[in-house]
């Protein structure tokens, strides 16, 4: 009677195969999926602010009218935290003092990132109950500050900084660090259709040199729900 079963060479042979298989494609399985998670908590984080700033507005008025202090100032800063605080959950109120942001990031290329909010003169900071740290610093009372150096985005209250996943790494713009304009319409991406990157380079470009590169792909990752600037060129799309 013949024997049909596979032999242990043969057995040893397959497992080898499949281990291999498995070697190569599992990592690219787990980097789409620690992207889509990073995708959707920027999402949900523009959600968070954009309901607090209609809930300020509701509350304190027209968003050119809060007070806000002077530009680059921690009692400005402080003045806009206090707007947006009653409405956003927090799982620590850093506020002026030292934590819940990290000090030091890469750009999206790999660089030193020169615009770290790690300045604890001018950003009050704190951490959602969802682990999503921010930073705020305020551009003044009226939002007309440096306005002249930033083509695509007028009335300019304030910055709002997000890391989505914390002290956790890879602590780089454009793929777990994202920025936003507070303006007097409302919680504005980085990054909209003609933007140049502004004073601090907040661009998002493949290989991009600039210090601030990786701050400016927040519009593309909520228009378009993926990393893919991380991969290849956007820059013609």
């Amino acid at each position: 009677m013949k024997n049909y079963g596979f032999t242990l060479a043969e057995v040893l042979i397959t497992l080898g195969i499949i281990g291999i298989v498995a070697a190569m494609t599992l990592p690219a399985i787990v980097s789409k999926y620690q992207e889509k998670v990073l995708v959707e908590r920027l999402k949900q984080s523009y959600s968070i602010f954009s309901q607090a700033y209609l809930r300020a507005v509701q509350e304190n008025g027209p968003a050119d009218s809060w007070d806000i202090g002077e530009p680059v100032t921690m009692e400005g800063a402080e003045k806009l935290y206090d707007i947006f605080a009653p409405y956003i959950m927090q799982g620590k109120p850093c506020r002026g003092e030292n934590g819940c942001f990290v000090d030091d990031y890469k750009t999206l290329s790999g660089g030193v990132y020169q615009f770290a909010p790690k300045n604890h003169t001018m950003y009050t900071r704190g951490i959602l109950v969802n682990g999503v740290a921010f930073a705020m610093p305020s551009h003044g009372t009226g939002c007309k500050y440096l306005e002249d150096e930033y083509n695509t985005y007028k009335n300019i209250c304030g910055v709002l900084y997000v890391d989505l996943n914390g002290y956790q790494k890879p602590n780089q713009a454009g793929v777990d660090y994202f920025g936003f304009f507070i303006t007097t319409k409302g919680i504005t991406p980085m990054g909209l259709a003609g933007w140049d990157g502004g004073a601090n380079g907040y661009t998002c470009e493949y290989k991009g040199t600039s210090g601030g590169n990786g701050t400016g792909c927040t519009a593309w990752v909520l228009n378009k729900g993926n990393m893919d600037y991380i991969r290849r060129d956007i820059s013609e799309e």
